[in-house]
């Protein structure tokens, strides 16, 4: 047993601390001050461990307890006999009959604050669960940064496999689809050609607007089909282009090769923008011709019942044809579209204007009405006649022809590089 228990150090728990020690005698550190004492009336303090009176005298007041008699003569233990025990004193101070021990004096000696020991240089990294030997210590520093550095490691690997193995494998396999492509583009010429030479010859020496409609129909599917494979081949190109200069930057050994195919590309893109050209105006044209030519044929039968002196029957078709030519003014404004078509048009719309005005002056015997409408439905015929609205016989040959030829040059160039 302990001489004395103290109260337990808040820091490292020992309870043999001198009576009034100011710091710990096993961790030095600061001990909290002893509670205030309360020294009742009449008491010093400092005397309130014993507040009935001083050791050894009797309570006054009180029945007295029978005095221990102490331990039988040679009982060991008792001070100054023989075999006594010797009494223990808190660890660090001498004892009675012991040498003191080195070291020791004034409690155990003092440790200095404890200091994070110096990580030597590591050798090793963790990577998916296996450790790597390195050839050389990395600095405790970046060893903490093992994850990092491994992700980093593996993204510089991954990135290093696309350049050098992966990339310059899709480059090859893109450089052979655009020439595949390219390949594929050149063999639609003859198709394309052939719409070429339906819109630079095409027949219009009928009279009939009904015999021209069945033309002009089969014509405008001929150019939409044409249209749709020129503009086809125009998306796959310009998707292998755009594929090959998306990756033409990170494969810098295929970049002689890219620049070529790309060269090849813009060269048969520019032909094709030529068909696309021709094509997209003989389509547009013939939407405007279709229901210019059914607001003709209504015009003929309301002239041929003006003729007959029927005029209920002359003037029943007017609703119908004024609608077709309403559309025909509507779409005669389209890209490619020579500006004498839009002017024919319009003046076509006054013949029918005029005409059913005229039928209406004749229905109500207004002579000066009949003359007027008349004068102004010879005027807008006249006027569709002249060199302003009409289109010279050669117009499609020097229009349309050298858009072919810039066509056929960039397929024959497709075809030379094979």
């Amino acid at each position: 047993m302990q001489a004395y228990q103290s109260a337990p150090c808040p820091y490292c728990g020992i309870t043999w601390n001198q009576p009034g020690a100011q710091t710990c005698a096993n961790c030095r550190n600061q001990l909290p001050p002893p509670p205030a004492s309360y020294a009742p009336p009449g008491y010093a303090p400092g005397q309130q461990g014993q507040p009935y009176g001083q050791p050894g005298y009797p309570q006054q007041g009180y029945p007295q307890q029978p005095q221990y008699p102490g331990a039988p003569a040679g009982y060991p233990g008792q001070p100054g006999q023989p075999g006594e025990y010797p009494s223990y004193a808190p660890p660090g101070y001498g004892q009675p009959g012991y040498p003191q021990q080195p070291g020791y004096g004034q409690g155990y000696p003092g440790y200095a604050p404890a200091q994070a020991p110096v990580a030597a240089p590591g050798t090793t990294l963790r990577v998916f669960g296996q450790t790597l030997t390195l050839p050389v210590a990395l600095p405790p520093q970046l060893l903490r940064y093992q994850r990092q550095i491994v992700a980093g490691a593996v993204a510089l690997v991954v990135l290093l496999v696309l350049l050098l193995g992966v990339l310059p494998a899709i480059a090859t396999s893109q450089i052979s689809a655009a020439n595949q492509t390219l390949t594929t583009t050149a063999s639609h010429q003859a198709k394309v050609d052939a719409v070429f030479a339906q819109i630079i010859s095409s027949p219009t020496s009928s009279t009939d607007p009904a015999a021209l409609k069945t033309q002009i129909a089969k014509l405008a599917t001929s150019f939409n089909d044409g249209l749709t494979l020129v503009q086809s081949d125009e998306a796959a190109l310009n998707q292998v282009d755009q594929r090959l200069s998306l990756i033409k930057w990170g494969v810098p050994s295929k970049s002689p090769q890219i620049t070529s195919e790309r060269q090849r590309l813009a060269a048969a893109l520019a032909g094709l923008q030529q068909a696309d050209k021709a094509m997209t105006a003989a389509v547009n044209e013939s939407k405007v011709i279709q229901p210019y030519l059914d607001a003709l044929i209504d015009y003929a039968k309301m002239s041929a019942a003006l003729a007959k002196h029927d005029l209920v029957g002359a003037g029943a078709p007017y609703p119908d044809a004024q609608q077709k030519i309403e559309l025909a003014m509507s779409l005669s404004a389209a890209p490619g579209l020579a500006p004498q078509i839009a002017k024919q048009v319009g003046s076509f719309n006054d013949v029918l204007a005029n005409t059913e005005s005229l039928i209406q002056a004749i229905q109500a015997k207004d002579p000066a009405g009949i003359k007027k409408y008349t004068d102004a439905t010879n005027v807008a015929l006249k006027a569709m006649s002249s060199p302003q609205e009409t289109l010279p016989a050669d117009y499609e040959s020097k229009t349309f022809g050298p858009m072919q030829k810039a066509y056929d040059a960039a397929m024959k160039a497709i075809k030379t590089a094979r």
